[in-house]
């Protein structure tokens, strides 16, 4: 079925006023969006949130919204700047698939969406994947980036740690391409299961682990050094991370998710850590960095 939007402009200060008075005519289920908050969080989380949408920093009006069925009878809104709109209603969750079809990354790998039919003419390692409603599809430059680095360095027997794993994509890949083991985080549990469920599509065991980075210490003591380590993040959080970076780091160290014209800041703070450049690639505007 189709829904009437119903959107109530107001301020900051009025919002648990106008909340408070569609509660009480039965209108519960509200979506906020506030103005003042949003530019408070850019302001203070500034160096972690390169991912996201450009249009939040064009927000400037504060408002709250809820949705009914055509022919409701909203009324008692009287005094409030109100807007109607009629929202189509659409398979939002699958709608997508259309548009991601499979895609070959370098010499050895091919990301193969379950939905589309198989043509591997040049046996290449299958990654089978359905990402959800999770980052990490191959598409983005910042995966894609990493999935070019995996490709070159993967042998048999390796060992992984995949920071921030959204699908598991770049886990599971590194499996598929000969690693022996992979241990993921990411601080979405939703992510931990839809990256595990993509490793069992791929018949790979994997151990996605729910964890802050920032927070969890304990989440790193249950980490062993591994041969390759990925860190497809923001270049904030990395340099913040970069002492446990080294940490954990027994070989090589991939980082992604980076501004091109942030990555020689991130670098240099990774050298300090004892880190050597060994190779960059940019894409998109987007870098990823190889290090020793």
């Amino acid at each position: 079925m189709d829904w009437l939007k119903i959107t109530i402009k107001t301020t900051h200060c009025e919002i648990d006023a106008v909340c408070a008075r569609l509660a009480v005519l039965g209108f519960d289920q509200l979506e906020i969006e506030d103005a003042e908050e949003i530019s408070n969080f850019i302001e203070h989380e500034k160096p972690f949130w390169q991912l996201a949408d450009d249009s939040l920093l064009e927000k400037k009006d504060t408002s709250i919204s809820f949705y009914v069925a055509p022919g409701t009878d909203v009324t008692g809104l009287d005094g409030l700047e109100v807007t109607r709109a009629i929202i189509r209603d659409t398979d939002w969750m699958d709608n997508w698939k259309q548009y991601y079809k499979p895609i070959k990354i370098g010499r050895r790998i091919l990301i193969q969406p379950e939905w589309e039919p198989l043509n591997n003419i040049d046996n290449r390692v299958v990654f089978w994947c359905d990402p959800g409603v999770s980052f990490g599809t191959g598409t983005h430059a910042t995966t894609r980036l990493c999935l070019e680095f995996l490709d070159k360095l993967v042998k048999k027997g390796d060992t992984v740690i995949d920071l921030g794993c959204g699908s598991g994509i770049l886990s599971v890949t590194s499996m598929l391409l000969g690693a022996k083991s992979a241990f993921a985080v990411d601080i979405d549990s939703h992510a931990c299961n839809i990256a595990r469920r993509n490793a069992e599509r791929n018949r790979q065991i994997l151990t996605a682990v729910q964890g802050n980075l920032l927070e969890d210490d304990n989440l790193w003591l249950g980490m062993q050094p591994a041969d390759i380590v990925c860190a497809n993040l923001v270049s904030g959080l990395i340099t913040t991370l970069a002492p446990k970076l080294r940490v954990v780091t027994s070989g090589y160290l991939i980082i992604s998710g980076i501004l091109s014209e942030c990555a020689d800041g991130v670098c240099r703070v990774l050298q300090q850590e004892g880190f050597r450049t060994a190779e960059r690639m940019e894409s998109e505007g987007w870098a990823a960095i190889l290090l020793l």
